[in-house]
């Protein structure tokens, strides 16, 4: 019975509450004049504040006041409740909203919704510092220092200079120009910034993260999204977590932390360090040296200026146009290199590794898996070192070679294509000899796998 009539109050509550109800609406307006270099507070909730700048000393105040409720005496009783506070004070002008107690009962009959909209014309050289909650905030032509913050609703800013602080949760934040450093944060929320003359420092949670034309550094941190970093002046940052990033056009270093999202960077003017798990690694147009850590991701790339190292597990690698070298340690994942110009180093497992085009020094170590490797040393030669076991070696020797020869397998034979010399007792699993001077060394290992020496013309 206690069950039934709780059942029934709730209903007739429900019911109550949607019965038709009466608006009332009321203007603010003020005009004020500032001093010069006078800063502007908005401490505001409940509704959108929407400000412009002028050349001018002057400040026109504008606020739309509507009110809600069961019959139009009580909403237009409850407007006139609400109240808009301003004070000026030697360095600062506030602006405040102040809304009465709010009257309810188990019914519904006395319930009052309410919001005020701000439209604020204020002098664009005057410093601004916003606090709102419940509604979108959007400032245009700020040319001073901006600290603006709102809650459960859009943030917009536009066309600034001057420092600039941008801060919401649960709603977007969008900067389209500003001559002057940043600073966003925002939690569940997308960000998207450009046309930054400055530096850029931004964090964000559960939301993507779209950032294009920063004149200066960029550091991001994000969690949960996307994010896109494009035309980047100076060095950048990037931490996300499940979530891909794409870097582009960044003239300076690139540092990538992610975790089980893709990296995507393209065209870096400086060293780029890319790391993350259980997804794919791109690059390409790299201009100082690249470094790349990873777990359980494809690895792909060309284009490489400097030193590269790669390290890596359960994934394929596959990296072409390198100047300055490569290093490459993977745990059971494929190793393909080309048009290297400089040392090729290789360490992995269970894996086929093949390296063409290497004009400096090879240096493979492998287990259970075959090894190609093609040398284009201008000199004649450069030292070659190939170990592996259960499968074949296969070696495509540069013209007029000169090498020191020690080959050595079991269960299986070794050939060579290119005349040599040999220096002590050969077999079809064993041969030490010379090719041509024998400057350099070549020193192939092999277990129950053959051994080939070829030509690479």
């Amino acid at each position: 019975m206690v069950n039934e009539i709780k059942i029934l109050a709730i209903g007739l509550a429900l019911a109550m509450s949607g019965m038709d109800r009466d608006e009332y609406a009321r203007n603010f307006d003020k005009t004020f004049t500032l001093k010069r270099g006078q800063a502007v507070r908005v401490e505001h909730r409940q509704g959108e504040v929407v400000i412009h700048t002028h050349p001018g000393l002057d400040m026109t105040v504008h606020a739309e006041i509507r009110v809600s409720a069961p019959d139009r005496a009580r909403a237009e009783e409850f407007s006139k409740r609400i109240e808009i506070l301003t004070d000026s004070y030697e360095t600062e002008f506030s602006i405040r909203t102040k809304y009465p107690e709010t009257p309810t009962s188990f019914f519904g009959m006395n319930r009052v919704s309410y919001s005020v909209r701000f439209d604020i014309t204020i002098p664009e050289s005057a410093p601004l510092d916003v606090h709102n909650s419940f509604g979108a905030v959007s400032v245009t032509g700020l040319r001073a220092t901006g600290n603006i913050k709102t809650g459960f609703g859009a943030l917009q800013f536009r066309d600034g200079k001057g420092a600039l602080r941008l801060e919401n949760s649960f709603g977007s934040v969008e900067l389209a120009g500003n001559t002057g450093d940043v600073i966003i944060q925002d939690n569940n929320g997308a960000v998207k910034a450009s046309e930054i003359t400055g530096t850029l420092n931004l964090t964000d949670k559960f939301g993507n993260v779209t950032v294009d034309r920063v004149s200066k550094d960029v550091t991001i941190n994000n969690n949960n999204g996307e994010v896109s970093l494009t035309d980047c002046g100076g060095p950048a940052m990037v931490k996300n977590s499940f979530g891909s990033v794409i870097v582009h056009n960044i003239r300076g270093d690139v540092t990538v932390h992610n975790g089980n999202g893709k990296i995507d960077a393209t065209n870096i003017t400086g060293k780029a360090e890319l790391n993350t798990s259980f997804a794919a690694v791109q690059f390409s147009d790299i201009g100082r040296g690249l470094s790349v850590r990873a777990n359980n991701s494809s690895i792909e790339g060309e284009r490489i200026k400097g030193p590269s190292k790669i390290e890596d597990s359960f994934g394929r690698v596959r990296v072409s146009e390198v100047e300055g070298g490569i290093r490459v340690q993977s745990n059971n994942g494929e190793v393909s290199l080309d048009d290297i110009r400089g040392d090729a180093s290789v360490k992995t497992s269970f894996a086929k590794v093949e390296l063409r085009h290497v004009t400096g020094g090879i240096d493979v170590e492998n287990q259970n898996g075959a090894v190609e490797a093609s040398s284009e040393a201008k000199i004649g030669c450069q030292p070659i070192t190939i170990h592996t076991s259960f499968a074949a070696i296969r070696v495509r020797l540069p013209a007029n070679p000169n090498y020191s020869v020690t080959a050595k397998t079991s269960f299986a034979k070794i050939h060579s294509e290119i005349p040599l010399t040999v220096s002590s007792s050969m077999t079809e699993d064993s041969l030490n000899g010379t090719i041509g001077g024998g400057q350099c060394e070549l020193r192939l290992t092999d277990n129950n796998g053959a051994i080939e020496i070829l030509s690479a013309h």
